[in-house]
Formats: structure tokens, C-alpha cells, sequence
């Protein structure tokens, strides 16, 4: 699985979405209501795929720790702009936890913004956390929060229709950075060498 060079990326970059239409109705019903950790978003955002969220749920939350990782602290970064964006036009909902002690036990080994997606979860009874990172993942399913990451949604996409060149987005996320194993390459992209 090697890497891509830059000029090759940004090509890809532009393959991933086809121009051909969404079927009509394939993805008008969105159900699940999500928190999402700052992996999902700025992978999304890297793919130019961001507006997946809000196509593909129907309540998209953020908690206040991801906000200022990706927006305030990494301003100018992938990601920051979407997302101050979004939570301006009002479909991705900012919001603050409630239960600190909760959160603080958890970022004994979890970071903030992955303790507060899984808190957040819990406190509004959402569907999803939209989270990466392994030991993250195993925690919120060892508290009984269903968990996606940005391959997850990618397929969820193209089940619902979306036209997404699967290959093409994930080979620009490891471009990226994005950390997959052989084995879950292989299985997303059984025909790749």
C-alpha cells in the first residue's frame, strides 16, 4: 500500500465524486443522529466529502473539546473551515457536555475530544459516535454506543447511493495519513494490490 505524491492526490481528489446524479430518493432518509470525533471530520474534509454528514444523518453533534481541537487550535487546517461553517449554517450542532466527571474518567485513556463524543452519546442518546481511533471505538461499544468511522461512512455513502469511488477516497486518506491496516484495505478494496 504505498503512498501517493501530492499532484496525484489532488487528481484523485477530483475523481472521487463522479457528476453523475444521486438517484432521487436513495438517501432522503436519514435516521441516524451522530456525535463525531475530530478524525471523521478532518477526514472527510481531506476527501472533500464533508457534506456527507450532513446528507447522511439527521442530527449531526459536536462537543465543545472537538470544536476547539479542530476549529480554534488547529485553525487554517483540514477541516476548521467546514466545520465553523457548519455550525454557523446550524446543521452541525455544538454542544457542551454535562457530565465532567465522566469525561474526566475517560481521558485517563482517551483524549478529550474521543471522552466527550462518547459522553455526548450517552447524555442526548444519539445513535452514533462517528470515531476512529481503536481504543475509543472499544470503549464506547464496551458503554453500548454504536461507533463508525470515516470508512464506515464512506460506505454507508455509497449504500445510500451516493457516487464515491471507494478506492480513491481511501488511497487519499493514507495519502493523508489516515492509518489503515493491510488487512482492512483488503477487505475494503478487495481488487488493490
Amino acid at each position: 500500500m504505498a503512498c501517493l505524491p501530492m499532484n496525484m492526490a489532488r487528481r484523485i481528489l477530483k475523481g472521487i465524486s463522479s457528476n453523475k446524479p444521486i438517484p432521487e430518493g436513495s438517501w432522503k432518509m436519514k435516521v441516524f443522529r451522530v456525535a463525531v470525533d475530530s478524525s471523521c471530520l478532518i477526514g472527510l474534509a481531506q476527501i472533500e466529502q464533508f457534506k456527507l454528514l450532513k446528507e447522511l444523518f439527521s442530527g449531526v453533534y459536536i462537543p465543545d473539546a472537538v470544536y476547539n481541537e479542530v476549529v480554534v487550535k488547529g485553525k487554517g487546517e483540514a477541516g476548521s473551515k467546514e466545520i465553523g461553517s457548519a455550525v454557523k449554517d446550524g446543521w452541525l450542532l455544538k454542544k457542551a457536555v454535562t457530565d465532567n466527571v465522566a469525561v474526566s474518567a475517560l481521558t485517563t485513556v482517551l483524549g478529550k475530544g474521543e471522552s466527550e463524543v462518547i459522553i455526548l452519546c450517552k447524555e442526548l442518546g444519539l445513535d452514533y459516535a462517528l470515531i476512529d481511533e481503536k481504543t475509543a471505538r472499544n470503549m464506547a461499544e464496551i458503554m453500548s454506543i454504536n461507533t463508525m468511522g470515516v470508512l464506515g461512512i464512506i460506505d454507508l455513502a455509497i449504500k445510500k447511493g451516493f457516487p464515491i469511488d471507494k478506492k480513491k477516497a481511501i488511497d487519499v486518506l493514507i495519502y493523508f495519513g489516515f492509518r489503515i491496516s493491510d488487512k482492512l484495505h483488503k477487505k475494503m478494496c478487495p481488487s488493490s494490490e
